[in-house]
């Protein structure tokens, strides 16, 4: 099947956390800057924040998103002076890097986050890396543009469906099965294309004045029933999105547009998963469909989880309304450093490597690999969330989720 390019339903910038945690125009971190981001890594690894700085001078005004450098100093552009050089397609992992290569990631992962995910690979490996950050569609769509001349060497995405996209377009590399094997087995997509490092779950945020946990609904499928007119909040988010996708592969695309019609009806659209978050911690709902880590995020901005009037519920059976979406990094197919890029994957999907950094970051995602547990105060850990088994292959194109969504006058 032929894939279209993604659209804005997978752009998360409405919400100002976003924003503020991403910066659109080039942007170069200089040496300096870099050195802070290694030192305040390796207080990630060891229980930090995550919170890396991201003060810098501009930079290339013609790249798109902002770069970068980490572990190098004066890199002043974020792209390679090889990248016209042919295509490399083998999809043999190498054993071990080779050379003094400097990385090139396009990231549309929080900015924070992914700078202190490269400044810790740095100090553990060697390997240099630069960042051009953006949001995930529009560089998932600039390196199809790219082509084989794409300085990219990996892709690292915060919703599943971007580097899905890349994958149906035959543009990444096998992972080694061995880095595949350290994830969480219900996130990796059956093509073996691309890692899961990180996951987001849907969930419910409530108002205990409002509703009690015991009567909020069973299944979000269930929100079309008049009893519902009027009491919930949603958003057409990029994750809600994915969850309309889900929909599609499991009962049709007829049912799912009613289903729409009825969440339309009955629903409040806050437009973005912030607002709905904020309107239902203002008790202006009983309920809102949202993802977990916005509530934990304001709960640190706030002082505790005990200073919010609202809470959060995870479904407690495979539903809907609880999908697990993961953030995905792949390496691309026409970099010229396979085994460097490989050797990123899987430091970043070790227990005692990326994943302890994911679990120390204020971002509030889960990390992947078994046994590793966000720091996060009061997250479950992702292994006790009961989930929907999906193949996360399933939303390399949204075309279809998009048009519903469209269709049932939501957007």
């Amino acid at each position: 099947m032929s894939r279209s390019p993604i659209h804005s339903g997978h752009r998360r910038s409405d919400d100002p956390e976003h924003r503020a945690a991403r910066r659109p125009t080039a942007r170069l971190i200089a040496a300096g800057a870099a050195l802070a981001l290694l030192l305040g890594a390796a207080a990630c690894s060891s229980g930090g924040t995550g919170n890396a700085g991201t003060s810098g001078t501009a930079g290339n005004a013609n790249n798109a998103g902002s770069t970068s450098a980490s572990g190098q100093s004066g890199q002043g552009t974020s792209g390679r002076s090889d990248s016209g050089s042919s295509t490399a397609t083998n999809t043999v992992i190498p054993d071990q890097p080779v050379g003094n290569a400097t990385l090139t990631i396009y990231s549309g992962q929080h900015e924070a986050l992914v700078q202190a995910l490269t400044a810790a690979f740095t100090k553990a490996t060697g390997i240099k890396t630069t960042i051009r950050a953006g949001e995930d569609a529009e560089l998932a769509n600039q390196i199809i543009e790219e082509g084989a001349a794409s300085p990219a060497d990996l892709y690292l995405s915060e919703e599943p469906g971007p580097v899905g996209l890349l994958d149906s377009k035959g543009l990444l590399a096998k992972v080694d099965p061995a880095t595949l094997q350290e994830a969480d087995q219900r996130l990796v997509p059956s093509t073996g294309d691309w890692l899961p490092y990180a996951a987001r779950s849907r969930a419910l945020f409530y108002d205990p004045k409002l509703i009690s946990e015991a009567d909020l609904p069973h299944s979000i499928m269930d929100l079309t029933q008049p009893q519902w007119k009027g009491k919930f909040a949603y958003a057409p988010s990029g994750a809600f999105t994915a969850t309309v996708s889900y929909l599609i592969d499991t009962i049709g695309s007829d049912k799912t547009l009613d289903w729409l019609k009825g969440i339309k009806a009955n629903g409040i659209n806050e437009q973005t998963n912030g607002k709905v978050r904020d309107s239902v911690e203002a008790g202006q709902h009983a309920f809102g469909l949202s993802n977990h880590y916005y509530w934990y995020i304001l709960a640190a901005q706030k002082g505790g989880a005990d200073k919010l009037a609202s809470r959060v519920y995870f479904f407690d059976h495979p539903d809907a309304g609880g999908l697990l979406l993961a953030s995905g990094a792949g390496v691309i197919k026409a970099s010229k450093h396979q085994a460097e890029a490989q050797e990123f994957l899987k430091w970043l999907g070790s227990a005692d490597g990326g994943q302890q950094v994911i679990a120390g970051a204020q971002a509030a995602q889960f990390p992947v690999a078994p046994g590793v547990v966000s720091k996060t105060p009061g997250m479950p850990s992702l292994a006790d969330l009961k989930a929907p088994n999906v193949d996360s292959s399933i939303y390399a194109d949204t075309t279809e989720a998009q048009a519903l969504i469209i269709k049932a006058g939501m957007s």
